[in-house]
């Protein structure tokens, strides 16, 4: 009799060896279901982002990329819609609402108007001039066309001062400090009260410099500022040098403007707290959310900001064109408002952000 197994036990030997049935169906098997929820999970990315990003370095990033996440969340409700998947479909139509409605905050009416006895605006341009920038001649240029009465600098270098160095007859009243992507500077065409010196709020922080002139028969404090690049407090919770800035501004008494590269957009927790407790208010509204950075990408962020108090009016803002950096200029003009603003507690319950 033969020892050699039938076909019967040979069968049996071979279906041992292949993969059981009884595997999991997902993702092998069921690429549809799992593209569904891979697109579930990233259009609750941007609202978990922005619910943590008081708390998490990471989220806090997120935070920021709010045309993104609506982008991903309307994707996602296509493609609930296409499966018939109709109440997470109906979720995700809620949630797209909402981040939508947030991105037109700042297309509404301006909500401070001029005085109309005011004098002519004042012009204030911040720039982020880029610490390798190729020439600071388009920085040059743009004050010559533009001839703000405010000058303020970011990033600004030894190399930068000495290219703009024609200028400084025209802005004769002025306190810089060049050290590379730590630079700053304030210019003023018009003799000041007083500038001070650049002053660290926080340790480990960039400087930040204030002036007080006057304008419109009022002192009007103004600060330039730009806070640390968000990957040098990498896995820090918390935002401790916006914080000290927003301290520092709330307590001073008057009139008063911070303009500068914040590092950070109105989808952060961190912003609208900056709103809250210096009292100020976003000069984009009205004017549009304005993405300022990165200059050589579709999709910018709005990371350079001017805030100014109750009884300064934002008669225009606007960003102005690449001068070689990989920011866009900011210019405001502002003027005497003609009616008190809205408060920072008003402002904070509306804001884009907080939606």
């Amino acid at each position: 009799m033969s020892s050699d197994p039938s076909p019967a036990s040979g069968a049996k030997v071979v279906s041992a060896l292949l993969p059981s049935s009884n595997l999991p169906a997902w993702p092998f098997r069921r690429p549809r279901a799992a593209f569904r929820a891979a697109c579930l999970v990233g259009a609750i990315v941007h609202p978990i982002a922005a619910a943590l990003s008081p708390y998490s370095w990471a989220a806090d990033l997120f935070s920021h990329f709010r045309e993104p996440g609506l982008l991903v969340t309307a994707l996602a409700l296509v493609v609930m819609l296409i499966g018939r998947r109709f109440r997470v479909a109906a979720g995700l139509g809620i949630l797209a609402i909402v981040q939508a409605v947030s991105l037109t905050g700042f297309l509404g009416r301006n909500p401070v108007l001029p005085d109309p006895a005011a004098p002519p605006p004042l012009r204030v341009l911040m720039v982020n001039v880029h610490d390798e920038n190729p020439t600071y001649q388009g920085v040059a240029d743009l004050i010559r066309k533009e001839r703000p009465d405010v000058v303020g600098l970011v990033e600004f270098t030894a190399r930068c001062s000495q290219t703009l160095s024609d200028l400084h007859s025209d802005y004769p009243y002025r306190v810089e400090w060049p050290a590379g992507a730590r630079g700053i500077a304030l210019w003023f065409r018009r003799a000041p009260v007083f500038i001070n010196q650049p002053a660290q709020f926080v340790r480990g922080g960039n400087p930040v410099i204030h002036g007080l002139i006057e304008y419109a028969g009022r002192p009007r404090h103004i600060w330039v500022v730009h806070t640390i690049n968000p990957f040098w407090r990498a896995w820090e919770s918390g935002n401790a040098e916006l914080d000290a800035i927003a301290e520092r501004v709330g307590t001073t008494p008057g009139s008063r403007i911070v303009v500068g590269d914040m590092n950070t957009t109105e989808g952060s927790a961190h912003f609208r707290n900056f709103l809250r407790v210096s009292g100020l208010r976003d000069s984009r509204l009205g004017f549009g959310r304005q993405g300022s950075w990165p200059t050589d990408f579709f999709y910018r962020l709005p990371i350079d900001h001017a805030f100014v108090s109750d009884e300064l009016a934002v008669v225009d803002r606007r960003l102005g064109p690449s001068v070689g950096s990989d920011h866009l200029p900011l210019l405001l003009d502002l003027a005497p408002a003609a009616r008190p603003a809205m408060t920072a507690e008003a402002q904070a319950s509306t804001s884009p952000g907080s939606r």
